[in-house]
């Protein structure tokens, strides 16, 4: 448990690094055009892949809080003690699944020397965020299905 914590803290700190890096090359770009009738090369590029960063560690930070949208109308339907064990143990092993593949496409990507337009980055490393979220969201899925527990005290921490 106290593992899971340390991730989410350190996950909530790498998201918001990120979104405020998106937020400051954003207005600096802004700023620049506006008074200096010039742009910040690269800004704009790199704000999207700090917006990318922050969306993917967003994924498993609502996964660790049980914040996702989802459908209640079916709620009733299915009642016995074990479901939510269940939806947590698909939802594990979905997310192990697309990890899998978001893994082989990193891989492609890194073969194949993908770069980032205009900044002419590499873009392997900017995506290894695709599978480190999704193996993150299907550990966390596995430990709430092994302790539900562990679910209600991270959405409490």
């Amino acid at each position: 448990m106290l593992l899971l914590r340390f991730l989410m803290k350190a996950e909530a700190i790498v998201a918001a690094a990120a979104y405020a890096a998106t937020t400051l090359l954003l207005l600096a770009d802004v700023v620049a055009r506006e008074f200096f009738s010039q742009s910040l090369w690269g800004a704009q590029q790199t704000a999207i892949l700090c917006s990318i960063l922050a969306g993917m560690i967003g994924l498993t930070l609502a996964t660790g809080r049980g914040a996702h949208f989802r459908p209640e109308f079916a709620d009733g339907v299915l009642r016995f003690k074990a479901i939510d064990r269940i939806g947590d143990l698909i939802s594990a092993v979905l997310f192990a699944v697309i990890a899998y593949y978001a893994v082989e496409f990193v891989l492609e990507s890194r073969d194949f020397g993908d770069r980032v337009p205009v900044v002419n980055l590499m873009l392997w490393p900017v995506q290894i965020v695709v599978p480190y979220a999704m193996i993150s969201s299907a550990i966390k899925h596995a430990i709430f299905a092994l302790n539900p527990q562990a679910k209600d005290e991270l959405r409490t921490a």
